[in-house]
């Protein structure tokens, strides 16, 4: 029987983690538990066998922990694992060439109003709009009020990423949100599954 798809819901708290992070069970049973409900495997370093050995690792950790996983840039390891998905970024195989053979969840990283469109266009199921808050090297931030404009035009979920973590989550209450994906707020936290706890609770559910 294929397993139903976790998405949206599980777009409401999004770890992003490279292939350390995805070593490292005990940080990520425990944010898992405290609210985190999709690990999203990001390290474009990684060579494609430490890819793959670090999505199959992560997947039996999200099955057991009713969470999902997405893949970034790679739909072959997706694929090879059985990942619930995949996220594309502007470098990745545009989300149009994806969509006719891929069928699980296609996620797009978008910066402005353009690459939103075309992503959904493609066929792209969500969005992930940043950066939101100022992040080193990352660009301009969008802010609140240019995050609000891009949701204005957007026509599936979306996702907030970029300087997000507790103390600044709240100020994306009531925005239309499907969630937030989050590095450093869980990654670094002294208390990551107060963290976690605080992102789920002022997130969408």
């Amino acid at each position: 029987m294929t397993r139903a798809s976790p998405f949206p819901a599980a777009l409401r708290v999004v770890q992003i983690v490279d292939c350390a992070g995805a070593a490292d069970g005990a940080h990520l049973d425990a944010t898992l538990s405290a609210g985190v409900t999709a690990v999203w495997l990001r390290d474009p370093a990684a060579t494609g066998r430490r890819l793959y050995e670090a999505a199959g690792s992560l997947l039996l950790r999200c099955r057991r922990l009713d969470a999902a996983l997405l893949v970034g840039d790679r739909v072959d390891v997706a694929l090879a694992v059985g990942a619930d998905g995949v996220q594309l970024g502007q470098r990745s195989v545009p989300v149009a060439r994806v969509r006719p053979w891929y069928r699980g969840w296609i996620g797009a990283s978008c910066h402005h109003a353009a690459e939103v469109a075309s992503a959904v266009e493609g066929g792209a199921d969500h969005v992930v709009l940043s950066p939101v808050f100022g992040v080193p090297d990352k660009g301009a931030a969008l802010g609140v009020e240019g995050l609000r404009a891009l949701l204005g035009v957007t026509r599936v979920p979306a996702v907030a990423l970029g300087g997000v973590e507790p103390g600044t989550v709240g100020l994306l209450r009531d925005l239309g949100l499907a969630g937030v994906a989050v590095i450093r707020a869980l990654r670094d936290a002294a208390d990551p599954v107060a963290a976690a706890r605080t992102l789920a609770t002022v997130t969408p559910g």
